[in-house]
C-alpha cells in the first residue's frame, strides 16, 4: 500500500514538473484529456488480480502523472491570463488599490507591490511591481493610492546562468510590471496586518538606527531583506549561510518547535489541564499557532506558505495519534505542497529544502544501533551538506566548502538565540532585547569573518547539466548508507559527473563571443581555446546577476583582458566586482579609455589605454583595437569609446561600443574593412550607424544590446532598417537573450531564450 501512494506522490509531482519545462502551454483540451484519462484510470487497478502487479502500478504511474500535469496546466493558464494584455502595454493608466508589500528603497527610487482593487480598461491583475521616484513621498504598505501608471509587461534577462526573474514574477503571481508617474494618496487603510508590519520596521531602524546589523533583525523579524548592506550579503553567500538571513522554514520550524515544548511541558504540569485535554496536543496547537503568527508577520511570502503547509500537515499527522513514518509525513507534505503551489517546482528554495530533509530522514533512517550526541550532530551535518551540493552546483556553480563549519555555530545561534530574542525585542519598550540581539549577531559576523580567514577555497566547476541530477541523487543516497554497505562506494563513481564536467571545447582558430543580457547597457564575453576577454560590464546589479554567474557557468576562472570601452555606468557599471581582490575570477590586465583618477583604476592590476594599432592574436585568433588615436579629443566619453574588431582567417566580429557617426567615418577613411558580425554602436541609436557604415561594412548579422522598453527607444526603427537593407539578420538582447555566436570556418548562432524556452516568456513582439 505504502509504494503504491509513494508512486502515486512521484508521479505526480513529475507531472507538475513535465508541465512546468514546457516552452508553451499545451491547448486546454490536452489538460482535460489528461484529467478525463487519470479520472478513467484511477479505480481501474483495484480490479485487476494480484499477478498484474507491473500493470497496475503502470496505471497508477499514468493516471498521477495526468493527473498532475492537468493540474499545473489549469493553474498555469489561470494565472498566465492574468498578464497584461497587449492594448495596455505601453500605456499610461489610472489606477486605484494600495500597497500590498513592504516598499523597497532602491538607488533609482521607490520599489512596491501595488493590488488594484478596480479593474483596468476591463483587466483585473493580481499583483503590479511599480518602480517609482521619491518626488511623491514615502509609500507605506497597507496605504490606498491613486496612481498613474505606465504599464509594461514582467520581463528579465535570460543568460546562460543566473536569476530567471520571470520565472520569480510568476511564482509570485505579478502580472505587470510599470513606471509611476503621478499619485494620489487616498483616505483609509486597506490592511492592518501590513500596517503593522511597516509601524515595526520603522520601530527596529529607530532604535537601531546606527547598529551594522539593524538589516538583519529586520530580515529576521519581519522578513524585509532590504536593509542589509550589499557587502554583508557577499560575507553571507561566501559562507553559505545566507538561508538563515530570512523566516526560513528551519526558523519557523525550530521556533513552533520550542513554542510546542514549552507548552507541553507547562502543560503536563498542571493536573486540571492535562486531565481534560492532552499535553500533545495542546502542544500541537502551539507550535502550529507559532508558526502560523510569525509567517503573518514575514508577510505570508510564498516561501512561508510553504512551510506553514508542511507544518500543519505534519500536525495533522501526527494529531492522529497512530503510529506514522516520519517518510510518509514528509511524502504527503510534498504533495499538498505541489497541489497548494505547482509553481513551487521552480524555485531552488523548495528543492533545496525537501531534498535536504528527505535526505536527514534515509540518514537517520539508516543509522544502525545507539550513536553519541556528537556523532549523530557530525553526521547530521555531512547529510546535510551532502544533500544540498547538487542542487547548489548545478544552480550556482560552486559550493562553499566552509559552510559546513559556518553553519556548526550560525544555525544554533541565529534559529535559537539571535531570533527569539529579536522576537521578544518588539514587546520590549526599552529595545534592550533587539540590541542584545543584534550584538549577538555580530559574534556571529566575527566567526564568519574568521572563517573566511581560512585557507579553504569554494569548490567552483563548469556548471553542469539537469540531466546529472537523478544519478547524483542516487549517488547522495548510497554515500549516506551505513559502513559496510558493499555497493556504497559506488556513490562517489555516480558523483564523478557533478564535479567533472569538461568544458565547452573551442578549436584553434575559432572563438565563441556572447553579447551577454545586460538590459540597458553592453557587455560581451569572448573566449578562443585557452584565453577569455570580456568587453564591458552593463550597469552595477549585472555583476552578481549575470557576469559571476555566466564566468562560473563558463569555468572561467581568469580574464586575461578586461576591456572598459569609456566612462558610461551601463557599460562600466559592474566592473568593480570583477576587480574585487576577493572575486572568484581573477583580472589579468584591464584595457580602458576611462580618466586617470577614476576609481576603477585604482589596483595594482596591470592597465593599458586604448589606441590604435594595438593587437594580439591568441590560438589564431586576432584582436585589433581600432581607436582611439593618440591626438583625439571629444566633447563626450562616446566619441572616446574603445573599438575592438576580432578575426580569424575565414570571419570577423566588430565592438564598436557608443561611437557616434563622426567616429565611424574615421575608422571608415582609416580602412575599416568588411565585418561578418557587428554589435550596432549605441545601441541602435539614431546618431550613430550610418548609410555609409552599415554600407561598407556589408554585416551578415547585426547585433542590438538595449533594455526592454527603453525610454530611449533603442533600437531606432530606421537604424533596424538600414542595417536589414544591407542584408543583416537583426538580433536583439531584449528579445532572444543572450546571443551566442561559434565563430569558425562557418558562423553558429544561439538564442538563449530558444536555447531552453519557457512558457512564461514574456512575448518578444511586445517590445516597443
Amino acid at each position: 500500500m505504502l509504494s503504491r501512494y509513494l508512486l502515486f506522490i512521484t508521479c505526480f509531482v513529475l507531472g507538475i514538473i513535465t508541465l512546468q519545462m514546457q516552452a508553451t502551454l499545451p491547448p486546454t483540451w490536452l489538460a482535460w484529456l489528461g484529467l478525463s484519462l487519470a479520472l478513467t484510470l484511477i479505480g481501474l487497478p483495484r480490479f485487476l488480480p494480484p499477478q498484474r502487479s507491473i500493470l497496475r502500478y503502470a496505471m497508477i504511474g499514468i493516471c498521477s502523472l495526468s493527473l498532475g500535469f492537468a493540474w499545473a496546466q489549469w493553474r498555469a493558464e489561470w494565472r498566465m491570463a492574468q498578464r497584461i494584455p497587449s492594448p495596455l502595454i505601453g500605456k499610461t493608466q489610472i489606477v486605484e488599490g494600495y500597497v500590498s508589500d513592504l516598499p523597497q528603497q532602491t538607488r533609482f527610487g521607490q520599489r512596491f507591490i501595488f493590488t488594484p482593487t478596480q479593474p483596468i480598461s476591463g483587466w483585473q491583475p493580481t499583483r503590479i511591481q511599480v518602480y517609482g521616484n521619491d518626488k511623491i513621498g514615502a509609500v507605506a504598505a497597507g496605504e490606498r493610492w491613486r496612481l498613474a501608471l505606465k504599464l509594461k509587461p514582467v520581463h528579465g534577462a535570460v543568460n546562460p546562468a543566473g536569476f530567471d526573474l520571470e520565472s520569480w514574477f510568476l511564482q509570485q503571481n505579478i502580472a505587470a510590471t510599470a513606471n509611476l508617474k503621478s499619485a494620489e494618496r487616498l483616505p483609509g487603510q486597506a490592511n492592518a496586518l501590513l500596517r503593522l508590519r511597516a509601524h515595526l520596521r520603522e520601530r527596529i531602524q529607530f532604535l537601531l538606527h546606527d547598529a551594522p546589523y539593524q538589516g538583519v533583525i529586520v530580515a529576521l523579524t519581519i522578513g524585509d531583506q532590504g536593509g542589509i548592506p550589499k557587502a554583508q550579503w557577499q560575507r553571507f553567500a561566501q559562507t553559505g549561510i545566507t538561508h538563515l538571513i530570512s523566516i526560513s522554514g528551519l526558523h519557523i520550524t525550530l521556533l513552533a518547535a520550542i513554542a510546542a515544548g514549552m507548552v507541553r511541558c507547562v502543560w503536563r504540569r498542571i493536573p486540571a489541564l492535562a486531565s481534560r485535554f492532552a499535553a500533545q496536543r495542546a502542544a500541537l496547537i502551539a507550535g502550529v499557532i507559532t508558526a502560523l503568527f510569525y509567517s503573518l508577520l514575514a508577510g505570508m511570502a510564498v516561501p512561508t506558505q510553504r512551510t506553514v503547509l508542511m507544518l500543519l500537515v505534519a500536525a495533522l499527522c501526527m494529531w492522529r495519534a497512530k503510529p506514522m513514518a516520519v517518510s510518509s509525513i514528509w511524502a504527503r507534505a510534498l504533495l499538498a505542497v505541489v497541489v497548494f503551489d505547482p509553481f513551487a517546482v521552480l524555485s531552488v528554495g523548495f528543492w533545496l529544502s525537501f531534498i535536504v530533509v528527505g535526505y536527514l530522514i534515509w540518514s537517520g533512517a539508516n543509522r544502525i544501533g545507539e550513536a553519541k550526541q556528537w556523532h549523530v550532530w557530525l553526521s547530521t551535518q555531512w547529510a546535510a551538506t551532502l544533500a544540498s551540493m547538487p542542487i547548489l552546483l548545478l544552480v550556482f556553480g560552486q559550493f562553499p566548502l566552509i559552510s559546513p563549519l559556518a553553519n556548526a555555530l550560525a544555525i544554533p545561534l541565529v534559529s535559537l538565540l539571535i531570533t527569539p530574542l529579536a522576537l521578544l525585542g518588539l514587546l520590549d519598550p526599552t529595545g534592550t532585547l533587539l540590541h542584545w540581539a543584534e550584538r549577538l549577531f555580530a559574534v556571529v559576523d566575527w566567526f564568519l569573518l574568521r572563517c573566511l580567514a581560512l585557507p579553504i577555497p569554494d569548490l567552483q566547476f563548469v556548471t553542469p547539466s539537469m540531466g546529472i541530477l537523478p544519478l547524483a541523487m542516487l549517488g547522495m543516497a548510497l554515500l549516506l548508507l551505513p559502513r559496510g554497505i558493499p555497493a556504497r562506494w559506488l556513490g562517489w563513481v555516480m558523483l564523478f559527473p557533478l564535479f567533472f564536467t569538461p568544458k565547452k571545447l573551442i578549436a584553434p582558430n575559432e572563438f565563441m563571443a556572447q553579447v551577454l543580457d545586460v538590459g540597458q547597457g553592453l557587455s560581451v564575453l569572448v573566449q578562443t581555446k585557452n584565453h577569455a576577454l570580456l568587453f564591458d560590464t552593463g550597469q552595477a546589479p549585472n555583476g552578481e546577476r549575470v557576469l559571476l554567474p555566466v564566468l562560473r557557468q563558463a569555468g572561467i576562472r581568469q580574464l586575461d583582458v578586461l576591456l572598459l570601452s569609456h566612462n558610461d555606468n551601463d557599460h562600466i557599471g559592474a566592473a568593480a566586482i570583477l576587480l574585487d581582490p576577493a572575486a572568484s575570477v581573477a583580472v589579468t590586465q584591464i584595457v580602458h579609455s576611462l580618466p586617470d583618477l577614476h576609481p576603477l583604476l585604482n589596483t595594482s592590476i596591470a592597465q593599458q589605454r586604448c589606441q590604435t594599432g594595438q593587437h594580439w592574436d591568441w590560438d589564431g585568433v586576432q584582436f585589433a583595437l581600432l581607436w582611439l588615436r593618440p591626438d583625439y579629443s571629444a566633447r563626450d566619453d562616446n566619441a572616446k569609446g574603445c573599438v575592438l574588431r576580432i578575426s580569424n582567417r575565414w570571419h570577423s566580429l566588430l565592438i564598436p561600443a557608443d561611437i557616434g557617426r563622426l567616429e565611424e567615418g574615421e575608422l571608415l577613411a582609416a580602412g575599416l574593412p568588411a565585418t561578418d558580425i557587428v554589435i550596432a554602436p549605441h545601441h541602435g541609436s539614431k546618431n550613430s550607424s550610418s548609410d555609409a557604415f552599415v554600407s561598407a561594412l556589408q554585416p551578415q548579422y547585426a547585433v542590438f544590446s538595449a533594455g526592454f522598453m527603453n525610454h530611449f527607444q533603442h533600437p531606432r526603427p530606421e537604424v533596424e532598417a538600414r542595417y536589414a537593407a544591407a542584408g543583416a539578420a537583426l538580433l536583439r538582447t531584449d528579445q532572444m537573450g543572450a546571443i551566442r555566436f561559434v565563430v569558425g570556418e562557418q558562423i553558429q548562432v544561439q538564442q538563449q531564450r530558444a536555447i531552453a524556452p519557457r512558457y512564461w516568456y514574456t512575448a518578444t513582439s511586445q517590445t516597443r
